[in-house]
């Protein structure tokens, strides 16, 4: 058995106490103080039509001055999976405010089928006023973008608009049943145990505005229009349809392989993000 005789060295003993010390303050900081991730204050309630429809709303607040309004399209409500990942992709830059159109989720009333789903819109825009904010951008997606068109149309107070899937007219909807992308949205709905999913339905033969025709009426707010070439409702003619009829600052992209409306956020999550988050960097704040 041999015995350490090496004269004590304070110094070596107080460099390996700090070194101890050291290594407890990084393991603690790795597990105890993570940065907090971005965190957003949630508001809800219903707001009020002119009809006296009450219409459910979700507000994401970031506490900036520019609003995205997000409008789903037909049997599409606020809480569907998709509608929620749009909302994501918008919100770490701006607030939003997303709702259920009449006939869907919590809101009162029957869908129209566009005929009358313009006051919805029109009091969420007049709600996103009442707040105070400067910019207001739109992405509506199907009939909620015919429903978007018309309500737009009749005011000069939204600064950006994207339109995905927009029918040029109500009555001239594909709408391709035995193509493969209805089996998909089908399977797809399934799959999601059809959250947000559902309608309570009006007449169908109420008269209707055509939205090819209330576009050339919006002339200071950017358009982008959004299509799928595969799409089973509403055909890539519509939105070249619209797209000529517009008259202000406008542009079109067709998706290869692209699929209707809010399954375009599901297939092609990076591009849907990078067309939507660059459009309203280039337009809304203009």
């Amino acid at each position: 058995m041999f015995r350490d005789i090496r004269p004590f060295s304070p110094f070596k003993y107080l460099t390996i106490k700090i070194y101890k010390i050291s290594l407890v303050i990084i393991y603690a900081s790795f597990f105890f103080f993570q940065p907090l991730a971005h965190t957003q204050k949630i508001d809800s309630g219903f707001l009020h039509t002119k009809d006296n429809t009450d219409i459910s709303y979700e507000r994401h607040i970031n506490k900036t001055d520019s609003v995205i309004i997000i409008c789903p399209g037909f049997y599409n409500g606020k809480d569907n999976k998709w509608m929620q990942e749009t909302v994501k992709i918008v919100s770490p830059a701006y607030d939003v405010i997303i709702f259920d159109f009449r006939g869907h989720g919590q809101s009162s009333g029957k869908f129209t089928w566009s005929a009358r789903e313009d006051q919805d819109v029109s009091a969420v825009i007049d709600y996103a006023k009442s707040l105070g904010y400067k910019h207001i951008g739109i992405i509506a997606f199907s009939l909620g973008a015919a429903a978007s068109i018309n309500a737009v149309a009749d005011r000069d107070n939204v600064d950006s608009m994207v339109l995905v899937s927009c029918p040029s007219s109500f009555s001239m909807v594909d709408y391709h049943f035995w193509e493969q992308g209805m089996w998909d949205d089908l399977f797809d709905n399934i799959n999601n145990d059809w959250q947000g999913k559902g309608a309570r339905c009006d007449n169908i033969f109420i008269p209707k505005k055509k939205p090819f025709k209330s576009i050339s009426a919006i002339k200071n707010t950017p358009i982008l229009f959004i299509q799928g070439d595969s799409d089973w409702v509403v055909k890539p003619w519509h939105t070249e349809k619209l797209f000529k009829s517009a008259t202000g600052n406008k542009k079109m992209v067709i998706i290869e392989k692209g699929p209707h409306a809010e399954r375009l956020v599901e297939k092609y999550p990076d591009l849907m993000k990078n067309l939507i988050l660059d459009w309203f960097k280039e337009t809304l704040n203009k």
